[in-house]
C-alpha cells in the first residue's frame, strides 16, 4: 500500500516537471535609461509649455480686468443718465400745457392780373400792343402752338446797313387801313400746314410788344391771317416762364393805350 502511494507521488511529480518544461516564461521589455542630456531637454520643454500656458492665462486675466473696468464705467454713466432723466421728469408740470393759439397766416393778395408768384395771368384771348404798329390788336393765346405769329401781307426783304430787314403790311378784316411795319429779319422757318403736305417757308422778325404791365421782345413768324379771327397768335415760346393761361377766361389784362406805353 505504501509502495503504491510512493509510486503515485513520483508520477505526479514527474507530470508537473514535464508540464513546467513546456511553459514559455516571457520577460517584460527593458526600457533604456534616459541620458542626462535627454532628461534636461525634456525638463526644458516642460518648463516652456508651463511658461506659455501661464502667459496665456495672464493675458486672458488682463483682458477680463479691462472689460470689467469698462463695464463699471458704462454702469456709472447709465446711472447718471437715469438720474438726469428722473430730474427732468420731476420738474415737469403735473398738468399738460394749454395749446397756444396760432394766428392764421395771411398770404398777401396777388397784384391784379397776376398769380401769387408774380406771373402774368392771361386768358384765351388778350389785347396786345405792338410798338412798331403803334396800336393794340386782339391776340389769340394758343399753348398748342410753338411760335407766335402776326398777320402780314406784301412781305418784302431788303438790306439796310448791311443787314437783312423785312417790310410788311399788317392788315386784318376788322382794320380799315393797312399798317406798314419794318423790322430786322431774324431767320426763316419752315412750317407744315395742316391742310397741305408742302412746307411753307416764313420769315421771322422780333417785335416789342406789351400785355398788361409786361413788355417783351418776342419773335413772330409772318403769315397772312386776314381770313382768321385774330391778327396775332401767341405761342408757347412767348408764354413760357412769364405767363399762366386760364383758358376759361378772356381779356383778363386791360387793353393797352398809347399813354400807358412807356
Amino acid at each position: 500500500m505504501n509502495d503504491m502511494k510512493s509510486k503515485l507521488k513520483g508520477m505526479t511529480l514527474l507530470s508537473l516537471l514535464s508540464l513546467g518544461g513546456c511553459v514559455n516564461m516571457e520577460k517584460p521589455p527593458q526600457v533604456p535609461a534616459l541620458t542626462l542630456a535627454e532628461l534636461r531637454s525634456e525638463l526644458s520643454q516642460s518648463e516652456q509649455r508651463l511658461q506659455t500656458a501661464m502667459e496665456q492665462q495672464q493675458k486672458q486675466y488682463a483682458q477680463q480686468q479691462h472689460l470689467l473696468v469698462q463695464l463699471n464705467t458704462d454702469v456709472t454713466k447709465m446711472k447718471e443718465s437715469v438720474k438726469h432723466v428722473d430730474h427732468k421728469l420731476a420738474s415737469l408740470p403735473t398738468e399738460p400745457p394749454k395749446p397756444l393759439p396760432i394766428p392764421a397766416a395771411k398770404c398777401p393778395a396777388p397784384d391784379q392780373g397776376h398769380t401769387i408768384d408774380g406771373k402774368l395771368l392771361v386768358g384765351e384771348a388778350e389785347w396786345i400792343w405792338v410798338d412798331a404798329a403803334n396800336d393794340a390788336f386782339q391776340a389769340r393765346v394758343d399753348t398748342g402752338a410753338t411760335t407766335s405769329s402776326i398777320s402780314a401781307q406784301e412781305i418784302t426783304i431788303f438790306e439796310r446797313n448791311g443787314k437783312n430787314w423785312v417790310r410788311f403790311f399788317l392788315s386784318h378784316q376788322e382794320m380799315d387801313d393797312k399798317i406798314q411795319i419794318e423790322a430786322p429779319l431774324v431767320r426763316h422757318v419752315r412750317v407744315r400746314q395742316a391742310s397741305a403736305d408742302d412746307l411753307d417757308r416764313r420769315p421771322v422778325v422780333r417785335l416789342a410788344v406789351r400785355i398788361g404791365d409786361m413788355t417783351e421782345k418776342a419773335e413772330f413768324t409772318l403769315k397772312d391771317r386776314s381770313d382768321m379771327t385774330f391778327p396775332v397768335l401767341l405761342g408757347r415760346e412767348f408764354l413760357k416762364d412769364i405767363a399762366v393761361v386760364d383758358v376759361a377766361r378772356e381779356y383778363i389784362q386791360p387793353k393797352p393805350k398809347l399813354k400807358d406805353v412807356k
